[in-house]
């Protein structure tokens, strides 16, 4: 009874120690009044059934999961849906393989390709590795960056991480990085 009660504690450590960490990251828009945004809906990429693109994980269960997660971040945060005129879209896209994404310093970024990347400042190259969620709002009258949230370390040895309470986690950090309400709490 004992060599087992051992062994199991023995798996339990082993499996803590090779958990895998997520990193998170977050730039705004400098000079940004978040105050004036209450409203949000899913950029149409979000709507779209698959994502076009070598980098992009097409996988429609997840695409669920993680929009039901950010969708739960902007409501908890007194955010409403409204599908005519938000005030802000709200776009995210999973990352399956390694690139790069062009940047700016302490700014606000995008990271279609380079030809709809918006000059806001010293652009830099960004490496995603595989296993990135990032999600951008966008202010839907200027149709600019204003907020990028990304989760990185989603990947285990088969692939990124699908469990539904890692892709919850993931959004709920991103979104502790987001510190602005649409209500007043």
């Amino acid at each position: 009874m004992k060599r087992f009660f051992f062994l199991a504690a023995f798996a339990l450590v082993a499996s803590l120690t090779q958990a895998q960490t997520v990193t998170v990251d977050s730039e705004m828009r400098p000079n940004t009044d978040f105050s004036r945004y209450k409203s949000y809906a899913w950029a149409s990429q979000v709507d779209n059934k698959l994502d076009p693109g070598l980098y992009f994980l097409n996988d429609l269960v997840l695409k669920k999961q993680i929009r039901d997660a950010v969708g739960f971040a902007m409501d908890g945060r007194g955010y409403k849906f409204m599908r005519q005129n938000p005030d802000l879209l709200v776009n995210f896209r999973v990352f399956d393989k390694p690139t790069t994404i062009k940047g700016y310093t302490n700014q606000g970024s995008d990271y279609f390709s380079a030809s709809e990347v918006q000059s806001l400042g010293d652009e830099q190259d960004i490496q995603v590795q595989p296993g990135t969620i990032l999600v951008n709002l966008v202010d839907n009258k200027t149709d600019q960056v204003i907020w990028t949230g990304l989760a990185s370390g989603l990947i285990t040895n088969n692939g990124f991480d699908r469990q539904q309470g890692k892709i919850r986690e993931a959004v709920n950090l991103i979104f502790n990085r987001f510190n602005y309400r649409a209500d007043s709490y």
